[in-house]
């Protein structure tokens, strides 16, 4: 509390002496006192006595030992009144705010400061801090008093720890009392900071530091700083040499060790003092330093031998006293040899490695040296700087020449920003190479900073080059050469090749050094599918999933024709143009999306035209169309025709060169004897596995042999696709031509046989299955050739003409081609547990037809041995001789009993199949297949049929129903 002035206390000591007179009533001061302090007030008989004018003094009678007691007792009472009033005056004339009060929100955090500040016991200022805000936030929740925050402001103004209430020692009989509640003469005037001007200009005699001179602050006024380092020179503590703290600031900003400061490093966990409470208080000395004890914002710091901050070694009792704000500007400028010790280390681990790290560490440590360069030639400015202060005038450098640290810090803002970039940077490497490291440089390029943006730019123009060097080698030649795995195109590491016994270079090998030249039937598929793959975890931020893999189809496709349509003098002209233009580089990010653009449609374009050109692969494509679909009807009929004999027999008894000269005969017989002499030679015929029992229909299959490049569309998979293509359908035919022979006998002799007795109605039901059986194979063979086969071809057509995409885009459109034939013809089903049950049902039905034609051909025979029997018994009544037959005709019915169960048999199954089929493609997924269900079944005779055998089936009798049981 400020001091007061002498005429207030003399009015103050006036006031005090009238209140003695006995005439005059009590001030209004005492009243208030004993208002606020009924307990002190005073007897009602004295009050009486002084109302009559009488004293104690004027009464004789004998004064008692208990009259003596009470009058100490109130000599006692009126000592508390005056001291009680002198502290009520003292308030009054106290130097209270006059300008506006303190807000609401700001009071509590003005008395935790002063708390903060204070120390009472054993308890720390923190912890009374701590309480005080208890207490406060149990007034404003609980509503104790309608409003605390005046409350709150009287007594701030009135506290202790208040440097506005510091008042002079009182001279009086209450000195001791009053010097027990001030505090230490402050440094400031008596109003609070934060509502008052600043006191820098104040004179200090008003703040009573009686022991400096007033001529050291005349004139103009000082600063706090300046104020608060005289009157530690006063007490005997002067600040430490700046020079000194300068000299070992520029070796910290180089990593050294100063003498009176330097770099703290981590020791192990158990021995870490910032791991104590009070470093995880955040507390603890060291810039990176968190309440954890771990490095803020880098992931592997702490570890043993880390610098974790800075330990002033200086005695300061002896050397001077270092302040607490420079003792944080020393920790945030060593920061900076902090970030440059990681940073060299990083570049001599790499040094020491020989080049292990990759070709980007390699850019990264050439740009780390440029920008360290570029920091050694500004620690030399700042050195020089240094030099122009002189020991003498170190306390008051010249204006705009010295150094300061303040200036140093201000100096190596900018740099600062970058060595911590390039420490980010150099963490990063340490876990990632090649394009991962350079898409996570890419990823602060959206940074805010302009600075750190443009310097980000700065370090991928440098970094990326050697992968710009790859990309553009890859693009423009289709090789690949990344030593250290580096680019997102890699060498399948499952297909690397051995030479001489030992493993290939990481280079590219091409096609003769990876891949048999011979071939065999999928090694083309191998080169395009899986000798490079692509690594998505190394494409660079700045380049789109998408984006990388069109770069990664465009080296592929040059490679492609390079070592397997062996056309490299068309690379090498198209890499020659290429490359007399403008390289690849980070900054033209727009050139690049350009050149890559173009260098993919223009390999791509030339690959199609190599395939469709040079190695016509649509004439193969249509000559297995023809050949193993089928789709030459004169090939098929000419080559059933020449090896239904051969086929008929037991798989055991084929011989190869058999086979082959009867399609030799069946090409030179049709129209394929037009094509071309390169397709027709890729056609043979050969056996396939069989086992005992089997016939040649079982084991027969037409074969067509592709080489690279052209069993890269042409592959494994494509041709098992076509031979089950081929399989079915020459099942198919088989049937059809046996069907069609069993036709023409039944019609052609049926006329004459019917005269014999009791053959009319089987020759008649004959026909009629004869003729379902027809319809049947005709629907199907229409299915299969028509719908399924034609439209898919011209739909691959349409996509051939338009030349668009690249290989993989072909590939693709020529798997969904043959997926959607074999899909369709075979009548699969998308349910895995139904997948062949409709093409079981078909195969059945095919087997019935074949044993319905089976029993046809022996009722034909029965009926010509029957036709003879009775032409001999004719030739007796004409007058003929003929020699006698021992046949028995009973024996010969039994025959024709058995003949005509198995016609009824293979009839009955085949119609039940045909039910089911058209039941099961009717629900198909397949839209086509629905339609060949209803073309099957266009008159409803199946569903009539299919309606009558559940009937028959629920009243459990019927001919044609034990036939069905028995077959079941």
């Amino acid at each position: 509390m400020s001091n007061r002035p002498q005429s207030s206390m003399s009015s103050h000591s006036h006031r005090v002496r009238t209140t003695s007179t006995p005439t005059t009533v009590r001030p209004p001061l005492e009243q208030l006192v004993y208002a606020l302090v009924p307990s002190l007030a005073p007897p009602r008989s004295s009050r009486l006595d002084s109302r009559s004018g009488r004293t104690s003094a004027a009464s004789s009678r004998p004064v008692s030992r208990a009259e003596v007691g009470d009058d100490d007792a109130e000599k006692e009472r009126k000592a508390k009144v005056k001291e009680l009033m002198e502290w009520c005056e003292e308030i009054m004339e106290s130097r209270l705010l006059s300008s506006t009060p303190l807000s609401s929100a700001t009071l509590p955090d003005t008395a935790k400061r002063m708390l903060m500040q204070s120390a009472k016991g054993d308890e720390s200022g923190s912890e009374r801090a701590l309480r005080f805000g208890g207490i406060w936030s149990k007034l404003e929740r609980g509503h104790l008093l309608a409003s605390p925050s005046p409350h709150l402001q009287f007594l701030l103004s009135l506290s202790a720890l208040n440097p506005s209430n510091n008042p002079a020692r009182p001279t009086g009989p209450f000195s001791s009392t009053s010097a027990a509640r001030s505090m230490p003469p402050p440094s400031v005037p008596s109003t609070f900071s934060s509502t008052q001007p600043s006191s820098s200009r104040q004179p200090l005699v008003e703040s009573q530091m009686h022991n400096l001179s007033v001529v050291e602050f005349s004139g103009k006024g000082k600063s706090k700083a300046d104020v608060l380092k005289a009157w530690r020179t006063s007490r005997a503590q002067p600040p430490f040499p700046p020079h000194l703290l300068l000299r070992d600031t520029l070796y910290l900003l180089q990593g050294i060790d100063g003498r009176f400061v330097r770099f703290a490093l981590a020791p192990p966990k158990e021995q870490n003092p910032y791991m104590t409470e009070k470093g995880r208080a955040g507390e603890g000395a060291g810039f990176p330093l968190g309440k954890d004890g771990a490095a803020t914002g880098v992931e592997s710091m702490g570890d043993e031998g880390d610098v974790v901050g800075i330990e002033i070694v200086a005695d300061e009792a002896k050397d001077g006293y270092i302040s607490q704000p420079t003792r944080t500007i020393l920790m945030q400028l060593s920061e900076m040899g902090m970030l440059y010790r990681r940073i060299t280390n990083f570049i001599n681990a790499r040094q020491a490695s020989e080049g292990k790290g990759g070709m980007t560490e390699q850019s990264l440590c050439h740009f780390l040296h440029h920008e360290l360069s570029e920091y050694h030639r500004l620690l030399a400015v700042l050195e020089s700087q240094m030099n122009l202060t002189a020991p003498a005038a170190e306390d008051k450098p010249a204006e705009g020449a010295g150094l300061t640290l303040m200036r140093l810090g201000l100096w190596t803002v900018e740099m600062r920003s970058k060595l911590r970039q390039m420490a980010i940077v150099v963490d990063e490497a340490k876990v990632a190479h090649g394009g991962a490291l350079v898409s996570k440089i890419h990823s602060h390029t959206r940074h805010g900073d302009p600075l750190i943006r443009n310097f980000t730019d700065q370090i991928l123009e440098d970094v990326s080059k050697p992968f710009f060097a790859t990309l553009q080698r890859w693009i423009f030649s289709g090789e690949l050469h990344d030593p250290f795995q580096e680019f997102f195109v890699q060498l399948n590491p499952e297909n690397s090749s051995l030479r001489d016994g030992q493993a290939s270079p990481a280079g590219d090998i091409g096609f003769e050094g990876g891949i048999d030249a011979a071939g065999g039937q999928e090694e083309a598929h191998k080169v395009w599918e899986k000798k490079y793959v692509f690594v998505k975890g190394m494409v660079p931020g700045f380049v789109s999933e998408d984006f990388g893999k069109k770069i990664f189809s465009t080296g592929r496709s040059l490679n492609f024709i390079r070592y397997s349509c062996r056309d490299s003098d068309w690379i090498e002209t198209q890499a020659k143009l290429a490359n007399a233009g403008r390289a690849l580089k980070y900054s033209d990010l727009a050139g690049l999306e350009r050149s890559i653009d173009d260098a993919y449609s223009i390999a791509s374009q030339r690959l199609l035209e190599i395939f469709f050109d040079k190695f016509v692969l649509l004439d193969h494509l249509r000559a297995l169309k023809s050949y193993l679909m089928l789709g030459a009807g004169d090939f098929t009929e000419l080559l059933m025709e020449a090896l239904a004999p051969r086929l008929s027999k037991p798989a055991i008894s084929l011989y190869r060169h058999h086979l082959t000269s009867d399609l030799e005969s069946a090409i030179r017989g049709s129209n394929a004897q037009y094509d071309s002499p390169d397709i027709l030679r890729r056609l043979d015929a050969r056996i396939l596995e069989y086992s005992h029992g089997e016939t040649g229909w079982d084991c027969f299959a037409l074969e067509y042999k592709v080489e690279a490049p052209l069993n890269a569309v042409l592959d494994a998979r494509a041709m098992t696709e076509y031979d089950k293509l081929f399989n079915h359908l020459w099942r198919l035919k088989r049937v059809e031509v046996a069907l069609s022979q069993g036709w023409m006998r039944v019609t052609s002799g049926s006329r004459i046989y019917e005269r014999i007795p009791g053959l009319s109605n089987d020759w008649h039901h004959c026909r009629i299955v004869q003729a379902e059986m027809v319809h049947f194979l005709r629907q199907l063979q229409a299915f299969c050739q028509l719908e399924v086969i034609e439209c898919s071809w011209a739909a691959f057509v349409d996509f051939t003409e338009k030349r668009e995409g690249d290989l993989d885009s072909l590939i693709s459109a020529h798997r969904e081609y043959l997926d959607r034939v074999v899909r369709k013809v075979l009548l699969l089903s998308t349910k895995r547990d139904k997948e062949e049950v409709l093409l079981d049902a078909v195969r059945d039905a095919l087997a019935f037809i074949l044993q319905f034609r089976d029993a046809t051909d022996d009722l034909y025979g029965w009926s010509l041995a029957e036709a003879t029997r009775l032409d001999r018994e004719r030739d007796a009544e004409r007058g003929l001789y003929t020699p006698q037959t021992t046949d028995d005709p009973s024996r010969s019915y039994e025959q024709l009993q058995q003949i005509r169960s198995r016609i009824r048999t293979c009839s009955i199954n085949f119609q039940d199949r045909v039910v089911s089929i058209c039941h099961m493609a009717g629900s198909h997924t397949d839209l086509d297949v629905r339609f060949l269900a209803i073309r099957i079944a266009f008159n409803g005779h199946y569903g009539l049929r299919k309606k009558s055998s559940a009937s028959s089936a629920a009243g459990g009798g019927g001919g044609s129903g034990s036939t069905r049981g028995t077959r079941g």
